[in-house]
């Protein structure tokens, strides 16, 4: 190869193309504004270049110990292809442009070195990696398709007011290392980072900081671990990948997180309608707020948004199986279906002993929504719909004795401090002997939370007045079941003291109940009509509505009437010898046979 050596060089150059290396030996080049000099080979530099122009090589650019490269005006540039390694002095805000259809395979700055911008031009599929940390001051441009910065170990450090231009899937920092990219001064306007563990995987990360300002960094893993940064490889649930993020100084940070992914990094079975932001919490579990369980936005790639976040650590996206859950073993009495004599509820919807096996009238998929009441709204991870909807296999209905299902019950839980809003809803089985469980008809009963903390619990019934618990109750995630029975005292559930009609529950012996006869779901029980005007009761709601006017009418089966659960509704006692009515048990049970008696819910 020829070899042009150039020892001292004193001129200006307006203008040299040269078809081989070129070697400053100590001497000073100076390209003037709107000059340039290219070489077909690699430049070496061991003196000065002081640049207003453009130098560039097709080959390596290195600047070698005791060598200085300068940019003197707005524009200049230097130009490299398979290297731009720096073992010379530190350059402040040069303008660094790579080119060519091979890899850059070292861009190696040097300690306190600074870039103005940075521009990756390189052909389809080629690749530029950092052999040591990178500061850009300026931007950092994507300028062709299929073009990626390797990190490896190394990080880039973009400024307070730096940005990446032009990303997208093909075109994007690679984060297959310990390397990270580094916002400064990260505040209230969104930054996004273009990360992807790999050259085929593009999983941004968009954050703003409502807190202190502070350093932030990203980097991307390949896959969801078990505790984070170690551990077993997660592959149900979680989105492939997960993002590395570290603060500057720890505490002060509040950070609003959106990440990005496409269908092909969900795994089978994932619930992209309930998924959230999951952030590990060290050495416990994924943390994953039940209220950031809602539906993805967009349409591949799929956004998901998380706010709020003060401790930063290892984030991946997860759906509703991952999310935050206080275990419960919730025991509770209803009066319709509550048997003095063996103490404890008669279980006639589940197997009518007339027909001498198994048939259950309860519905496999859970009654409660909007449609029967407003007060059954859903609220939160299970919405009764087709997105999440509570339903059980057939076979649990096949259990007998102590555990055999009675009916489903409606469970919410509470705000501490205003019961009346309602954070998370969800629907659980009965069985005979109080306990509320969960769906397989066995285990403690789930409820989803945001996070350890103070809740209330409230607890419906399709036709029984409802009750809550008389205090917040502590519930953390992922922790032993918490035990609370309903049906002890009458202290454990919630007092009205406005309200002078009735305690919050019925007693029987020792055992309390919730109240039955809410059968137009009004919040009261009554068989006579009260006030002027008069308000409907529950008998004449029956009556008219649901026998259509017949008072020797009887519906079969599962119906908000059927007050005393034994799967007829009436208001007239039929047969002989008659069987009760649920009117006449109404008045003789909840309302001790005063006919102008009220049950009135305490909530």
């Amino acid at each position: 190869m020829k070899r042009c050596l150039f020892v001292f060089l004193p001129a200006l150059f307006t203008g040299i193309i040269a078809h081989c290396q070129l070697i400053n030996n100590g001497a000073t080049i100076t390209v003037q504004s709107g000059a340039t000099i290219k070489c077909s080979g690699s430049i070496v530099n061991k003196g000065t270049i002081q640049n207003s122009g453009t130098v560039s090589s097709d080959g390596e650019l290195r600047n070698e110990v005791g060598g200085t490269l300068s940019n003197n005006a707005v524009g200049s540039l230097y130009e490299a292809s398979t290297k731009f390694v720096n073992y010379g002095n530190s350059f402040k805000n040069i303008n660094l442009r790579l080119i060519g259809n091979t890899n850059t395979d070292s861009i190696k700055s040097g300690v306190g070195s600074t870039y103005l911008n940075v521009n990756l031009a390189k052909g389809v599929g080629a690749t530029a990696s950092l052999s040591d940390a990178m500061l850009v001051k300026g931007g950092f441009s994507f300028e062709n398709d299929n073009n990626q910065l390797v990190l490896g170990d190394q990080a880039i450090t973009m400024d307070s007011v730096a940005t990446f231009q032009n990303p997208d899937n093909n075109q994007f920092v690679v984060t297959n290392g310990a390397g990270a990219v580094v916002r400064t001064n990260l505040a209230t306007t969104a930054f996004v980072y273009p990360v992807g563990f790999s050259a085929t995987e593009f999983n941004p990360l968009t954050i703003s900081n409502s807190g202190t300002p502070d350093d932030i960094s990203v980097r991307c893993q390949q896959n969801v671990q078990a505790n984070g940064t170690s551990g077993s490889v997660v592959t149900t649930h979680f989105v492939n990948n997960s993002w590395v993020v570290n603060e500057g100084i720890a505490n002060g940070s509040n950070l609003t997180l959106t990440g990005q992914w496409v269908g092909t990094d969900e795994p089978a079975g994932f619930n992209r309608l309930k998924s959230g932001i999951a952030r590990y919490n060290t050495l416990l579990d994924w943390d994953l707020p039940a209220s950031n369980v809602i539906a993805a936005s967009g349409s591949n790639p799929f956004l998901r948004t998380r706010t709020g976040i003060t401790s930063t650590g290892v984030f991946a996206i997860a759906d509703l199986e991952r999310v935050n859950t206080a275990k419960m073993n919730l025991k509770v009495f209803l009066q319709g279906a509550y048997n003095a004599s063996t103490g404890l509820m008669n279980d006639l919807l589940r197997d009518d002993p007339s027909t001498g096996a198994i048939d259950p009238v309860i519905p496999t998929t859970q009654p409660y929504n909007t449609a029967l009441d407003p007060k059954f709204a859903r609220v939160g991870i299970y919405d009764g719909s087709g997105t999440v909807n509570e339903t059980i296999n057939p076979s649990i209905f096949s259990v007998t004795g102590n555990d055999a299902i009675v009916d489903w019950v409606y469970v919410s839980t509470l705000d501490p401090t205003t019961p009346s809003i309602k954070l998370q809803t969800r629907a659980a089985l009965l069985q005979r002997d109080g306990d509320i469980v969960d769906l397989d008809g066995v285990s403690p009963l789930s409820l989803p939370i945001d996070a350890d903390g103070n809740y209330n619990i409230l607890i419906s019934h399709r036709n029984h007045l409802t009750i809550r618990t008389a205090a917040p109750l502590a519930l953390a995630d992922n922790a032993v079941p918490l035990q609370y029975y309903f049906t002890t005292g009458q202290a454990q559930a919630f007092q009205d003291g406005t309200i002078l009609t009735n305690a919050a529950m019925a007693q029987n012996g020792s055992a309390f109940l919730m109240w039955a006869g809410n059968a137009n779901l009004d919040s009261y029980v009554r068989v006579i009509a009260q006030g002027i005007p008069p308000i409907p009761s529950d008998v004449s709601y029956m009556l008219g509505i649901i026998l259509s006017g017949n008072p020797n009418g009887t519906i079969s089966g599962y119906t908000i009437g059927d007050i005393n659960m034994d799967r007829k509704m009436r208001v007239t006692a039929l047969g002989i010898p008659p069987v009760p009515s649920d009117a006449s048990f109404m008045l003789g049970i909840p309302l001790n046979g005063v006919p102008n008696a009220t049950r009135k819910e305490h909530k």
